[in-house]
């Protein structure tokens, strides 16, 4: 038997910092979606916070980046679970 191909696979410890390096934004369907905050610039503005503290950790960092997270976005993820 042939081994399965894999297309890609980590083989050392920082290539997992090119997992999960890409988030949805205008121009890719979002924006014709009825996403409640797309069109709100607060919201966005929060979420490119969070989506930089994401996209700026690296593996070999000493600190995780923490989010403090309002009261509001709490209940909002509270609500949703």
């Amino acid at each position: 038997m042939k081994p399965k191909e894999v297309p890609w696979f980590p083989l050392k410890l920082e290539d997992f910092d090119q997992i999960g390096k890409r988030i949805l934004g205008a121009g890719d369907g979002i924006q014709d979606t009825d996403h409640p905050g797309f069109k709100d610039k607060d919201y966005r503005m929060r979420r490119a916070e969070i989506a930089n503290a994401a996209l700026c950790y690296r593996i070999e960092d000493d600190n995780i980046p923490i989010i403090d997270y309002s009261d509001q976005e709490k209940n909002t993820w509270n609500y949703c679970f």
